[in-house]
């Protein structure tokens, strides 16, 4: 097979990425996803999971007459260091006999290993948001922050470039220009706050806009990449000069915003703040699904009976739909994920207090 060990790199996944597993159709398709951990000696665990779904995806490949050496490109991980010590919450890995895909997950997800003409997606499905959980952006024109917010506390999300400085993430134009790094104080950041700017031969304020505009382009990426597919609000909090900015670049859903330079507050202060300002957000979001539902369900254009849910989905009706992540996910569930995709529908998942009628699916119909 083509696929290599080397080409094992982990992925941050993309909408555009959910689309395209979910129209591979092969046999066999090999799903194997597991928990992982950022820190701590749980790290290597991971490791002797992966060991142990990989024997089991071997038993399920040989039951159904397939060869076994799909499975080579990801053996050897479970004894790689420098693999478990860049994980997130959750790995997910996909295999067909030419093409290997991994990703680190923003959630954790149960052990599982399965083989099928399709793949095991529902526990890729963006989370619906839960009080408290967020991702807080502090951004100056300085250095930007990332933080994940579990409602208590505020973990910094570290990545190759996050935390990122201004000058890490604007590079000169003009490899000939004698550039110096100064700070100057902006007029709308308080005081002892600064603003990063390159200094050259020839600068003028289109020179600083343009540095600027590359900054937070730059951020945008580094943030949309980090937070996608976990469907938690985003807080910002910045000046409103630099956050205007911000929303004007990006193509992200900003919540909620914090006015001000985030030097302004202590970490538990912070925290506090972030915590008030997505709480409305975060619960208005979960009526909406349920109100649309409602809705629809008086037009007979809505059902959460698993048979009927299913049945549309096979034929393209379903627009949208929300699966339960309270629920164990059988394999009609991830029939209705994955023809659901194909067909152009979103899916989401939702904790069981936020599932209309309290089943493990419900879905909105387009017809």
């Amino acid at each position: 097979m083509s696929t290599t060990t080397q080409e094992t790199t982990l992925r941050t996944l993309k909408a555009s990425d959910l689309k395209e597993l979910a129209n591979v159709c092969a046999d066999p398709c090999v799903s194997i996803l597991l928990p992982t951990h950022r820190t701590g000696r749980e790290v290597q665990q991971a490791a002797i999971r992966l060991k142990n779904l990989l024997a089991q995806a071997s038993d399920q490949l040989k039951s159904a007459g397939h060869d076994c050496s799909i499975l080579d490109p990801v053996v050897s991980l479970s004894t790689t260091t420098d693999f478990w010590q860049h994980q997130a919450d959750g790995l997910a890995i996909y295999l067909t006999t030419d093409q290997l895909w991994a990703f680190q997950l923003p959630h954790s997800v149960k052990e599982r290993s399965c083989v099928g003409d399709s793949f095991f997606l529902s526990p890729l499905a963006p989370q619906h948001s839960r009080d408290g959980h967020c991702f807080a952006l502090t951004l100056t024109w300085d250095e930007a922050k990332l933080y994940r917010c579990d409602g208590e506390s505020m973990e910094l999300v570290e990545t190759d470039l996050l935390p990122a400085k201004f000058h890490d993430l604007v590079l000169p134009r003009d490899p000939e220009e004698n550039l110096q790094n100064t700070s100057h104080r902006s007029v709308a950041d308080t005081p002892g706050t600064s603003t990063a700017m390159f200094h050259g031969h020839g600068e003028g304020e289109d020179k600083i806009q343009a540095d600027r505009q590359q900054y937070l382009t730059r951020v945008d990426d580094l943030v949309s990449s980090a937070v996608y597919n976990s469907n938690l609000p985003l807080v910002v909090v910045a000046t409103k000069e630099v956050g205007g900015h911000f929303a004007a670049t990006t193509d992200l859903t900003i919540d909620a915003k914090i006015d001000g330079s985030p030097a302004r507050w202590s970490d538990d202060k912070l925290n506090e703040q972030v915590g008030q300002a997505i709480s409305d957000p975060s619960a208005q979001e979960q009526a909406n699904f349920a109100e649309r539902f409602g809705t629809a369900a008086a037009q007979s254009l809505a059902s959460s009976d698993i048979s009927e849910v299913v049945f549309a989905a096979k034929h393209g009706r379903i627009e949208s739909v929300m699966v339960s992540e309270s629920e164990a996910v059988d394999d009609l569930v991830n029939l209705v994920v994955v023809q659901t995709l194909r067909h152009g529908g979103s899916v989401l998942r939702g904790c069981h207090d936020s599932m209309p009628d309290g089943g493990a699916v419900a879905a909105i119909y387009r017809f």
